[in-house]
């Protein structure tokens, strides 16, 4: 009786962590996305589409909520999610993270953890262009190179350390113009408040903010005009735009530079911002886990994201929500990134560290 009594419970036992081992791991729990800018910005308008159609894919349906954490140009809740700044690393907080191409290439103090303190669910793609309010020059701006005779330039920006501002500052630093910094600002919606109002009259933008936000905002009522798009580095090592983005005139930074100026840009700042726009574009957008989190966690998270990149309800609404199509990038396929950020030029590091005032 007794050694019966016993494997009746070693079976129950066996029986119940069986069960526990077929449990989805997010079964009845709930997921936070947790958004390192504002309400209304671009990475926010985004991440509310996945919320709307991730959970379905990962095992066990989690309801999906949204946390916006906005500070230090996307720097704080990056360092929360990483660093378990009240947060547990239970794989119940996800960050969808606007991602910095300069902080990492600088060993910003700014940003506490590396990219390899996270669990990399997967990244995506995303081009930026800049744009200006169409008085930035006496009787408004008519063709794009024709603002380098801007005699007052105000960007309009997130933090010092940001690429946004980083890559903006050395634009104009190229260009050979005069600019004033008016950083600080939580998101995009804020910055066009501020250009409509005129306290600022040139930014950049994500192409989902642009076109739903810039686009409304600013272009269709008169007020702002495109500049150029940032480029990327191409198959034959060149510059290189967005074909899309040509179609409707918005050409690559180069392009305009060179028709201001006659030949195309070239030297050590130019060379930063073409490796910070590439970088940048590559993975514009990051979604991640602390890199402690439960195992089941990740692989939950990342089977459900290679799910949603064929999920056409997904990809429709994100075209009808930012006017373009997801380009979505598995973890893995992002890694030989992260190795090119940490063998930079020690010579194009320096251009950054000094653009920001770092020593």
């Amino acid at each position: 009786m007794k050694a019966a009594g016993l494997l009746a419970a070693s079976l129950l036992c066996a029986s119940a962590t069986a069960a526990a081992a077929q449990t989805p791991f997010y079964q009845g729990k709930v997921l936070t996305l947790l958004i390192n800018y504002g309400v209304g910005g671009n990475a926010d308008t985004e991440a509310r589409v996945y919320q709307r159609h991730l959970a379905r894919h990962i095992a066990g349906k989690p309801d999906i909520i949204i946390q916006n954490a906005p500070g230090a140009g996307g720097f704080t809740a990056m360092n929360m999610l990483g660093l378990g700044i009240n947060i547990k690393p239970d794989g119940l907080t996800a960050g969808y993270f606007t991602t910095s191409a300069i902080a990492p290439l600088i060993d910003d103090p700014a940003l506490r953890v590396r990219m390899n303190d996270f669990a990399i669910i997967g990244g995506a793609r995303g081009w930026n262009m800049v744009y200006a309010r169409k008085d930035i020059v006496p009787g408004g701006l008519q063709k794009p190179e024709d603002f380098i005779k801007a005699k007052a330039i105000y960007l309009a920006g997130y933090s010092r350390a940001s690429s946004h501002d980083t890559r903006l500052r050395l634009a104009m630093e190229i260009f050979g113009l005069p600019y004033t910094v008016v950083t600080g600002f939580p998101g995009t919606a804020q910055i066009n408040k501020a250009m409509l109002q005129n306290e600022v009259n040139l930014s950049g933008s994500s192409l989902p903010g642009y076109m739903t936000q810039v686009m409304p905002q600013l272009m269709q009522t008169g007020v702002g005009v495109p500049l150029f798009q940032y480029p990327v580095v191409g198959a034959d090592g060149k510059p290189a735009g967005n074909p899309a983005l040509e179609k409707f005139g918005m050409d690559s930074m180069d392009k305009v530079y060179e028709r201001a100026f006659g030949k195309p840009p070239s030297g050590p700042k130019w060379d930063a911002l073409l490796l910070m726009s590439d970088i940048a574009t590559q993975m514009q957008r990051g979604l991640m886990l602390p890199k402690a989190a439960p195992p089941a966690a990740v692989d939950a998270l990342r089977t459900a994201f290679d799910e949603l990149r064929k999920d056409a309800a997904f990809i429709d609404d994100y075209k009808k929500v930012t006017s373009e199509e997801p380009d979505l990038v598995p973890g893995k396929d992002l890694l030989p990134l992260f190795e090119r950020i940490d063998k930079v030029d020690p010579a194009i590091k320096k251009v950054l560290r000094d653009s920001i005032g770092n020593d």
